[in-house]
């Protein structure tokens, strides 16, 4: 009874010492930054060799974000249950959603380690779901990334979807084809420079204890279903790779920064959707409220009291006390911007910038070994957009074609004075990816190019297109369920302002009578 009471008083006095510390009242409610995603728009694109790896996509669930919520958390009673809370600016934890529509299970292994070495994707059901999000703290692109495994992330596979991304930080940094891949740190476009601090990790292999919190009634404890809740205990939130060489941990050179954390899997059978969350402290202190303790001093290590702040202080601290053969070092420049900055100054979610890539895994592993099959992306891509700009206009077509003949050759006539095909069956066709492979059939061509309005993406837009026009403009609903879940804005929205109204109409005549 008295080490209970002892437990109860200390707890109370962590957390008012955390609330003192963190400068703020409790109540202070907040709002979290939604990143929203259209829903339907997942796609197959898998990375085995010719792309001819197996996957049943009626009974195997795509992975389809729907929306991402990032911001601070207040959990009501974090030693008991971190999910619970409410978002609130003196709030002492991070809290990210991913919501992902239809039922989706925790990933099994995939065969990458002695613990797991089988090839298990679907050790908790049918539907996993595998891939990285990526958080630039600092909103600086040149500090933080992946030097091992960069063709795992979103840099990496944007492409794959058929478009470059809108955000210039990225849309620049971005493979289009096989030629970013050349092991060259120092070379364009510089994909394994992706600004990431951390990143979540869903891959099955972090997985070390499964918590069944709510199970359907005469259903298999074993799997996650339908209206059920798992909490996944693990390592699965990595401060990022590339800088870890120059970092110490608990005084180690070399070291990672994986702390264990709980990550809630959640299927709401009313939406059919499914919520995976991560509450994680902000700082030191909020490990203390989750913990029942006493605030410890940031000493680096991630196996006592961790948290973003000790994380990123020691970026700072090992930035600034750098060796010479550490500013020598080409991978340096992921870790050298935070030599000058303060950890505090990058504590508020809310500010954070990130990337997400999801997918699932094969019916059975190719043989060359390939793993995962990317299903989906935020920030998204506009198919058919080359430059970035949202637009699918007569730019992007000129970009393509330029590639086209850039790669099939130039002039347009042979030795013998034959025309070329103007047609590129794709190099690596699968394991790399091909921006301009719109419909990832492995031959770039003149089908590959879009243009707005072009609703039945028949590569003009005629008179065929305007009842599917006028349907997407009336009633979205019925256009959405009446082609296979595809949104009208991907297709309708001319002037890409995210408004299907009279502007996009204007635009739509306009291309009509003037092809």
């Amino acid at each position: 009874m008295k080490r209970a009471l002892n437990r109860t008083i200390c707890k109370r006095c962590a957390i008012l010492l955390a609330l003192l510390a963190g400068g703020g009242t409790a109540g202070a409610w907040a709002n979290p930054t939604i990143f929203s995603d259209p829903v339907g728009d997942a796609v197959i694109r898998k990375t085995d060799s010719g792309s001819v790896g197996p996957i049943d996509p009626v009974s195997q669930h795509l992975p389809d974000i729907v929306e991402i919520r990032l911001g601070k958390f207040a959990p009501y009673e974090a030693e008991d249950d971190r999910f619970t809370g409410s978002w609130d600016n003196s709030g002492l934890f991070m809290r990210l959603d991913l919501v992902v529509k239809g039922l989706i299970n925790p990933p099994g292994p995939l065969g990458y380690d002695d613990q797991s070495p089988v090839y298990q994707p679907f050790r908790f059901g049918p539907n996993p779901i595998y891939g990285w999000i990526e958080l630039d703290m600092d909103n600086n692109e040149n500090t933080g990334g992946e030097i091992e495994d960069p063709e795992l992330r979103y840099l990496s596979n944007a492409a794959r979807f058929g478009g470059r991304p809108q955000l210039p930080y990225l849309a620049n940094r971005c493979a289009i084809d096989f030629s970013a891949f050349d092991g060259y740190f120092t070379t364009p476009p510089f994909i394994e420079r992706s600004g990431e601090e951390f990143h979540v990790a869903l891959q099955g292999e972090e997985i070390e204890h499964v918590h069944v919190i709510v199970e359907k009634p005469g259903g298999n404890p074993a799997i996650f279903e339908s209206g059920e809740t798992w909490v996944v205990d693990g390592r699965l939130f990595h401060r990022c790779h590339g800088a870890e060489q120059f970092t110490y941990q608990c005084a180690d050179r070399n070291s990672v920064y994986k702390p264990e954390v709980k990550m809630k899997y959640a299927h709401d059978v009313v939406s059919d959707r499914t919520t995976i969350s991560l509450v994680y402290p902000l700082t030191n202190q909020g490990c203390a409220v989750m913990n029942g303790e006493y605030a410890e001093p940031m000493n680096g290590c991630d196996d006592d009291q961790n948290s973003i702040a000790e994380a990123l202080e020691d970026c700072n601290w090992a930035a600034a006390n750098a060796t010479v053969f550490d500013h020598l070092d080409p991978h340096f420049v992921l870790l050298a911007d935070w030599q000058n900055e303060n950890y505090a100054s990058y504590l508020d979610p809310n500010l954070w910038r990130l990337t997400a890539l999801v997918g699932t895994a094969y019916g059975t592993q190719p043989a060359d070994g390939s793993r995962y099959i990317w299903t989906d992306i935020w920030p998204n891509v506009r198919r058919g957009d080359f430059n970035g700009d949202c637009k699918l206009d007569s730019a992007d077509l000129n970009l393509l074609n330029s590639y086209i003949t850039a790669h099939d050759g130039s002039p347009y006539y042979d030795d013998d004075g034959k025309p070329y095909n103007q047609s590129l069956h794709i190099h690596y066709f699968g394991t790399c990816p091909a921006l301009y492979d719109t419909d990832n059939d492995g031959v770039i061509h003149a089908a590959d190019g879009l243009l707005g309005g072009d609703m039945n993406l028949s590569l003009s837009v005629d008179l065929a297109d305007v009842p599917d026009f006028v349907q997407a403009l009336l009633d979205p609903v019925v256009y959405v369920n009446t082609h296979g879940g595809v949104d009208p804005m991907l297709r309708g929205d001319m002037n890409c302002d995210g408004f299907l109204d009279g502007l996009d109409i204007q635009l739509f005549i306009g291309r009509l009578l003037n092809p």
